[in-house]
């Protein structure tokens, strides 16, 4: 009765454990087609076990760079193994933001000489949300729109999914220059300052 009762007792445990890991993986963002995702859930799983988050980070991206590990894509495995401290930025700030657009803008902001970069590994591990990525480096405004299109587009983005129009929230700054003299009266461009009466 006694093993019964310790079996039961572990069952439970390891059922609230389960359901405790689950309840955090349901929230991250994107979806689990993402191999974004997928990583992100491996660094909640790590945690949940009772790693430190750089720790887990850092556990997740070699686990997932594995040549047998499915956890993420060709591309996506490629761009991460290309700057791997880079990547860990990237994890570091989406444990704490779970905001593609955020998490964008400020590696964007923060590393002006990786910003492509940071555009092609956001597309690449989140490539259903292509046009988050373009959002928040435009919000970071250290590329042009043009550039960051381009960006997503080569690190494979579906080119119909993603448009250079503003974001909610971003208002591109349009400077009108003034009329020159002449235009309208009294400018002393010759123009005649008299009212017509027709």
């Amino acid at each position: 009765m006694k093993i019964l009762r310790i079996v039961y007792s572990i069952s439970i445990m390891l059922f609230c454990f389960n359901a405790t890991v689950a309840a955090q993986t349901a929230t991250l963002y994107g979806d689990e087609t993402q191999p974004g995702n997928r990583l992100h859930d491996q660094v909640v799983i790590l945690m949940a076990q009772g790693m430190d988050e750089r720790s887990a980070i850092a556990q997740a991206i070699d686990d997932a760079l594995q040549e047998e590990s499915t956890i993420l894509g060709g591309e996506a495995k490629s761009a991460v193994a290309f700057d791997e401290p880079h990547a860990n930025f990237f994890y570091d700030e989406m444990v704490q933001a779970n905001s593609l657009i955020e998490v964008i803008k400020i590696l964007t902001e923060a590393n002006n000489d990786k910003a492509v970069h940071t555009v092609t590994l956001g597309t690449v591990l989140y490539p259903d949300y292509a046009q988050d990525v373009f959002d928040g480096a435009a919000l970071a405004g250290v590329m042009s729109p043009e550039d960051i299109l381009v960006a997503v587009i080569q690190a494979g983005a579906d080119p119909s999914t993603v448009s250079d129009a503003p974001a909610g929230g971003i208002t591109p700054t349009i400077t009108i220059p003034p009329l020159g003299p002449g235009v309208g009266g009294g400018g002393g461009g010759g123009g005649d300052t008299t009212a017509s009466t027709n």
